[in-house]
């Protein structure tokens, strides 16, 4: 069953390969990518080999125990998503959950997860190949905190597969990810100052954090080594005995919960939301067919797990630079008040990703004949709509919390110039490269062709465009940090050439899209793999 299992895993993803060139192009591109950090990783982890066993321990326990964490988070995230070897797909097969478990352990190994993490775990063997006896809890330690990722991974999906099925609840678990996510950027951020600063107290606060992160179920495995270093003997043991334990029962629990999933398996999306007609939605904008765009794309902004992850995602970016460098004892308060910038410099992405969103439902637009410059506008009105508030609010944020209001005027051009230039930009880059997307109501993680080298070009195409459109406003900016006037100059400047470049976007965007709408069509019908 394991060789089978494996098989089918690699079958299917030779044959989802074959039928995209842009797909292969892209993972080969992610796996390089991948390769660079698990190199980079294991590049450290070798040189801890050098460093006082004390500090390697804390450094390795904290390190793995985010990585198991990881894990755990990702498993919910990507929660929903076409699993080449889905255990649902099995539920009309003659087949138990015991015979499974085994090759779908295997083949979920199989990928650029499960592959890196055994990489980087491997790399522990060689931090502690200091004796035989951190050699020998070294190589204990690896297998069961590779096992204990994957199954506290495929535990947790498969538990919370008929919560997670509800949208509302996946709304609020992407939302509560999101926020997760940017409390580990934090903690991460911090750490690094940490172990950076080496100072009498940072050295401490580094071994109490590693000691308690140590006794949570997430450091159990990884502790290992680390009390046979100190000498802790009975601690170790303890340590391996939960470690195991906890394997244990993360497999019974992912059995049990499979088992329950094979006779009944869990069933994508649900009955359709009923649609209030007379909602402040339709009279917030024009009895237009931008207008009608717009309200159409705010309800997907408002519904949608895809648009609702992505808004918490570009929000998780500023908010961990604000409040990194405010936590901080080495923080800069000006780089804090600038937070609100990385959002103005990301919004274009948004408006060029939203036409993929649509699937085959810009058939509506095709067939009534809405012009390519009325879709870019309504998409930059609902955009604006969600983004606007979200950006007044950063920026009361972080000056409220900073106190930098001479750096007001600066941030304000930068913030209004950006804007509306990574519109511009956006509308004109989303007419020019589409790719299918997880269906409206899906999982926006879910994995397949989705997105690869389009998706790349359209990220680094707009953020490079917005930047260099936008270098008079940021030359502004910079030069006010001598003469203050700039940037009252910058804003003026900010605005007029926001509002240009989104003219043209629109324009030129527009025409684009009504020259090509058919090649629009099949490039975000084809099906995800």
């Amino acid at each position: 069953m394991v060789a089978l299992l494996v098989q089918l895993k690699l079958t299917l993803l030779r044959n989802s390969l074959r039928r995209s060139t842009w797909r292969t192009v892209g993972l080969v591109i992610g796996m390089v990518y991948a390769l660079g950090i698990v190199v980079g990783v294991l590049i450290g982890l070798v040189a801890l080999r050098w460093t006082s066993a004390a500090f390697t321990a804390d450094v390795t326990v904290l390190a793995f125990s985010l990585l198991t964490v990881g894990w755990l988070m990702l498993s919910l995230l990507v929660f929903g998503m076409d699993e080449t070897v889905d255990p649902s797909k099995f539920a009309l097969l003659p087949v138990r959950a015991r015979e499974l478990l085994p090759g779908l352990f295997v083949a979920g190994l199989i990928g650029s997860p499960g592959i890196a993490t055994v990489l980087v775990s491997a790399g522990l063997v060689a931090t502690w190949a200091r004796s035989v006896p951190l050699t020998v809890a070294a190589l204990v330690a690896f297998p069961i905190g590779v096992t204990t990722c994957f199954l506290l991974a495929r535990a947790a999906t498969v538990a919370f597969a008929s919560f997670l099925s509800s949208r509302r609840f996946r709304d609020v678990a992407f939302v509560l990810l999101a926020l997760g996510a940017g409390l580990l950027g934090v903690a991460g951020n911090l750490l690094g100052s940490v172990a950076g600063s080496m100072g009498a107290e940072s050295r401490r606060l580094l071994a109490d954090v590693a000691g308690v992160v140590g006794w949570t179920p997430f450091g159990w495995a990884w502790s290992i080594p680390a009390d046979v270093a100190r000498g802790h003997w009975p601690a170790a043991g303890v340590h391996l005995l939960l470690a195991v334990g906890l394997a244990a029962g993360l497999t019974w629990a992912w059995g049990h919960f499979l088992a329950m999933r094979l006779v009944e398996p869990v069933q994508a999306g649900g009955p359709a939301a009923k649609t209030k007609e007379g909602t402040f939605v339709e009279r917030l904008y024009p009895a237009t067919p931008a207008g009608g765009v717009a309200e159409r794309t705010l309800r997907y902004w408002r519904r949608d797990p895809r648009y609702v992850a992505g808004a918490a995602g570009l929000l998780i970016a500023p908010v961990v630079i604000m409040v990194t460098q405010l936590v901080n004892p080495g923080g800069s308060l000006g780089v804090a008040a600038f937070a609100p910038v990385i959002l103005a410099l990301l919004i274009g992405m948004t408006l060029a990703q939203d036409l993929s969103y649509d699937g085959t439902g810009i058939w509506l637009h095709i067939s009534t004949g809405v012009t390519g410059a009325a879709d870019r506008a309504g998409r930059v009105m609902s955009t604006m709509t969600i983004f606007g508030p979200l950006m007044l609010v950063l920026l009361i944020g972080a000056f409220a919390l900073t106190q930098q209001w001479q750096l007001l005027a600066p941030v304000v051009a930068l913030t209004v110039g950006l804007t509306l230039i990574g519109l511009g930009v956006g509308a004109y880059v989303g007419a020019l490269w589409q790719w299918p997307a997880p269906p409206p109501g899906g999982n926006p993680f879910q994995r397949g062709n989705s997105g690869g080298l389009p998706a790349i070009l359209s990220f680094g195409v707009t953020t490079a465009g917005t930047v260099v459109l936008g270098l008079p406003t940021i030359a502004l900016a910079v030069g006010s940090i001598w003469v203050s006037w700039l940037a009252y100059l910058g804003i003026v400047v900010g605005a007029l050439s926001g509002l240009l470049v989104l003219r043209l976007g629109i324009r030129w965007g527009g025409g684009r899209l009504e020259r090509r709408w058919p090649e629009v069509m099949q490039s975000v019908s084809e099906k995800i793999a």
